[in-house]
């Protein structure tokens, strides 16, 4: 009887044997299954990152190599115009205008001569007349000496406000030419100032531009490490 216990118990543990070696084996072998699968990840990762590399090289490389278009300097240089520009270096000033003359110095030079000749012309005249050196002869003298006075004064005056016209119309003359230079400098300077600006949005446009294109890609990167790792995670 005994015998036949010992050999079932015999039996018994080389079946529970088999299947423990068997377990192991199928274990082992699941094992080295997660190995290869999580080592074929890992280097697809690797690849996948490697490629990831690539692209946001070529990005860099893109934006760097930008030709005509806006640099840093032009944004400089745009900065640097704003500042200097004064809108008043645009407005002509001439100063307020003056004429230092007057009237006295538009007088006949002549004037102390022609009012002797009228005065002897006029006793002559009244003497010729028979009025003599009279009441009627002294007021006809008068009267023509004050007229030919007045006649002098008034072509002095009108001379006087003639050249005064003239200077003034010279003196707007020379602002409005000069205006006229200054507002021929002032729309170079606005459409220079304009293709400054152009350049200097275009190069902060395209820094822009750049900057959301490196970050996508170094997003999509993560998230592809993300997912590689979450899978090498599963497999255990």
């Amino acid at each position: 009887m005994v015998p036949l216990i010992i050999a079932g118990a015999a039996a018994s543990l080389a079946g529970s044997g088999i299947q423990a070696y068997s377990q192991y084996k199928a274990n082992e072998e699941a094992l080295e299954a997660k190995k290869r699968a999580a080592n074929q990840l890992y280097a697809q990762g690797q690849l996948t990152d490697n490629e990831y590399k690539k692209v946001i090289k070529n990005i860099e490389d893109y934006y760097a190599q930008r030709g005509s278009l806006g640099q840093e300097s032009d944004v400089n240089a745009y900065r640097d115009a704003v500042r200097s520009f004064n809108p008043e270096d645009y407005a002509a000033d001439v100063g307020e205008f003056s004429f230092n003359k007057t009237k006295d110095d538009f007088v006949n030079p002549y004037y102390s001569q022609i009012m002797a000749d009228t005065t002897s012309q006029l006793q002559h005249t009244a003497a010729g007349a028979g009025l003599g050196r009279g009441t009627g002869a002294a007021l006809n003298i008068a009267k023509g000496v004050t007229e030919k006075s007045d006649e002098l004064y008034r072509t002095a005056m009108q001379d006087y406000q003639n050249e005064r016209n003239f200077a003034y119309q010279k003196y707007q003359d020379a602002i409005t030419n000069n205006q006229n230079r200054l507002n021929s400098l002032l729309g170079a300077k606005t459409t220079q100032m304009q293709m400054q600006g152009n350049l200097a949005n275009d190069y902060y446009d395209v820094m822009d531009q750049a900057q959301a294109d490196r970050i996508a890609a170094e997003q999509d990167r993560l998230n592809a490490k993300t997912s590689y790792s979450t899978a090498m995670a599963g497999l255990y």
